[in-house]
């Protein structure tokens, strides 16, 4: 590459927040000094790790001036430290790394460029999935089987809001973008209110939403970007349940049903879904919300779950009449009715 046109491009701030995540930091960490953009900085934000994150990130920080190291005074959780890496970001260009993931060597020079010359605050790049010795098949399943990006944004052009709900409405409900490390982002449009605390495991996809519907952005379809899944994950964790204990059934419910249910009382409520809202009808989104309310009740037992749905700020939304109760033939005659809805929209 031309290395003075290069000079004239922006700073890139690859921004890495770490937590307990010394395993695979290394080769993170090696994929981000290895780009051929040679305009960067690598910050990186530990979260007050109790393990060997922080000495190793020493260790490559007195090598490489590029790397810049703070650590948390206390721990500040998982979206508290992705804001702290985009506070310590010298650059408005931020290029989000986790200490799991790799990076293409050309990742952040094609992101930036892309960035640049489509004129927009935000891209989005594709991503490939690779697994950790001992992931199992369901979650393999899982990840495999989301939608695929790069055939619903086929050009790498700017798509308007307009443009982008419509093309994202029957993949709704399922994070059919990509993962915080596929992001540049000008943080200059960046809210704290785009990380709304009322969401833990799609806090990311939430983020995506209130970016890409709102303002344009560019989808690159080529896969710059490695996701590594491992049992160790914060996605893993947070798919575990304890039924024994209440506070952790709780949590576990929250995050396998209740953050999709207020999703969909937000596509129907929220203004920045107004456009969403035009192709997805209001009868589909209710019925995506009662299958994911009367499974929780087959799964986990009605009067386990019931008491957690009441307690909610949204009990009215959810305990309707249909899902006020249970029985098993209930649920086999709406899983039958509803298997059309179901397999749209991917539920």
């Amino acid at each position: 590459m031309d290395t003075t046109k290069q000079i004239k491009l922006p700073l890139v701030s690859i921004c890495i927040p770490t937590y307990n995540g010394s395993t695979f930091l290394k080769e993170a960490i090696e994929s981000a000094q290895n780009q051929t953009y040679s305009n960067i900085e690598i910050v990186i934000t530990d979260d007050h790790s109790s393990d060997h994150t922080v000495s190793l990130c020493k260790q490559y920080a007195n090598k490489d001036p590029r790397i810049k190291l703070y650590v948390n005074s206390k721990n500040l959780g998982l979206v508290g430290n992705w804001c702290e890496a985009l506070e310590k970001a010298s650059s408005k260009w931020v290029k989000f790394l986790f200490q799991d993931d790799i990076l293409a060597p050309d990742c952040v020079e094609k992101m930036i460029k892309s960035a640049l010359k489509n004129k927009v605050n935000f891209v989005v790049c594709n991503r490939t999935y690779f697994y950790e010795e001992g992931v199992d098949d369901h979650s393999k399943r899982f990840y495999n089987n989301l939608p695929d990006a790069s055939k619903m944004f086929n050009e790498e052009r700017a798509y308007t809001p307009e443009e982008t709900s419509k093309i994202i409405a029957p993949y709704i409900f399922r994070n059919c973008i990509g993962e915080p490390p596929t992001f540049l982002i000008n943080k200059e449009h960046f809210s704290r209110n785009d990380f709304p605390d009322t969401y833990f495991q799609l806090i990311d996809y939430i983020f995506i939403l209130n970016k890409i519907l709102s303002s344009n952005f560019v989808y690159i379809g080529e896969k710059l970007v490695k996701f590594r899944v491992h049992n160790t994950s914060e996605s893993k964790r947070n798919n575990t349940v304890d039924v024994n204990d209440v506070k952790s059934f709780y949590k576990f419910l929250y995050i396998k049903y209740y953050e999709g249910i207020q999703l969909c009382y937000e596509i129907l409520n929220n203004p920045l879904f107004s456009t969403v809202k035009k192709y997805i009808p209001t009868k589909d989104v209710i019925e995506v919300k009662n299958w994911m309310v009367i499974e929780s009740y087959r799964r986990y037992g009605f009067d386990n779950v019931y008491p957690f749905y009441k307690q909610s700020s949204l009990s009215d939304f959810i305990l309707d009449k249909f899902s006020s109760n249970y029985s098993y033939l209930k649920y086999r005659i709406f899983k039958i009715t509803n298997k059309k809805n179901r397999k749209k929209y991917g539920v």
